[in-house]
């Protein structure tokens, strides 16, 4: 979760009142630009939230050398099974958490199939003509095993995706791709923290990618359950240093 975030386009950090104060200060003053590489999102309101978009920190290539320079120091081992285990370029946390239980292998609590994020699709003449862009980026891709140009999974984010011009627009370039030949599938968080509703997608991704359905085995259900006990936590919380007890 933490290398997807340092090389992911996001940034999940609350500010506590005096560094917001100083933030506001320093940007009024021109000490810093309003948008100093680090943008703010803000919900259907108007108001501030904890995500913040940015450019890319490091890539899984980068967090790999490091790995390799580090062999011996204490926690490198999980560092490069993460850095190996990364799908692609996320945006947000509910990003992460989909790709993490549809990626990660069966006994590891994921589901085992091959995916990839932020995938670049050029549209075509028709396809632009449904949604005025020259190209889609897909959330999470699949290959599919059928006559489908492949499963696109398009997480449905409430800040994003909450207001009626981005229900539009999410409407329409869904149908540009499906008109391309893709299966869309957009998904919201309630239903992948949900484990009976993300057991239906699970059958549903399945069933559009062409890929054999083997229901989980009960040690697999047990490794699925460890994974989303650390998977779906308080985001804010993942870097914070907590004292002894």
């Amino acid at each position: 979760m933490a290398c997807y975030e340092m090389c992911g386009s996001f940034a999940v950090f609350k500010p506590c009142e005096r560094t917001r104060q100083q933030l506001d200060e320093a940007i009024s003053l021109k000490l810093i630009p309003p948008n100093c590489g680090w943008e703010r999102v803000n919900d259907t309101k108007g108001n501030d939230t904890n995500l913040w978009k940015r450019t890319p920190l490091l890539t899984a290539t980068d967090i790999a050398a490091f790995a390799k320079q580090a062999a011996g120091l204490r926690g490198v081992k999980q560092l490069r099974w993460a850095a190996e285990h990364m799908t692609g370029q996320t945006a947000s946390p509910f990003e992460v958490q989909t790709s993490i239980l549809i990626s990660l292998p069966r006994d590891e609590g994921g589901l085992g199939i091959d995916i990839t994020n932020n995938a670049r699709i050029p549209l075509s003449e028709a396809a632009r003509s449904l949604y005025n862009k020259t190209c889609c980026y897909a959330d999470i891709l699949i290959e599919s095993a059928t006559d489908s140009m492949g499963v696109i999974l398009e997480c449905q984010g409430r800040l994003a995706h909450d207001s009626e011009a981005a229900s539009l627009s999410d409407a329409e370039r869904a149908t540009a791709l499906t008109s391309m030949g893709y299966d869309v599938i957009q998904i919201t968080y309630d239903q992948i923290k949900d484990k009976k509703s993300f057991d239906h997608i699970t059958e549903l991704i399945h069933k559009k990618a062409g890929l054999p359905y083997t229901p989980k085995t009960k040690q697999e259900r047990t490794a699925e359950d460890t994974l989303r006990q650390e998977l779906f936590v308080d985001w804010v919380e993942l870097f914070t240093v907590k004292p002894a007890g």
